[in-house]
């Protein structure tokens, strides 16, 4: 019985940590704030996504190339903007930026 409860408060605390918590820090923005110069932009669309609807003063790095660019070369003090397609792509893509800076990161869904 004690095994069993184990079993099951260590599952709910691993849901809460890997799901809840990461979506407490990942936070919508909406598109007119984002012209602001607060934000570095970074678009992890597809190449063909981004160049057949290019979001205004983005850098194109796409998700699959997104954690060899955090080690070559990302170096931005402001805080991190992340044009997606979607909700997944924005969470996998703020789980690395977090890995690098212990930031919020925001993301816009792009149309």
């Amino acid at each position: 019985m004690e095994l069993l409860f184990a079993i099951t408060a260590s599952l709910g605390i691993l849901a809460v940590t890997r799901f809840a918590i990461p979506r407490w820090k990942l936070k919508e923005i909406d598109q007119q704030i984002v012209l602001d110069e607060r934000f570095c932009v970074i678009d992890i669309r597809d190449y063909i996504s981004a160049h057949r609807s290019p979001f205004p003063g983005a850098e194109n790095i796409p998700l699959s190339y997104l954690p060899r660019a955090l080690k070559e070369q990302f170096d931005c003090q402001k805080e991190v903007l992340v044009v997606s397609d979607d909700i997944r792509g924005a969470r996998i893509a703020a789980n690395l930026f977090r890995k690098k800076r212990k930031k919020n990161i925001h993301y816009v869904t792009a149309a």
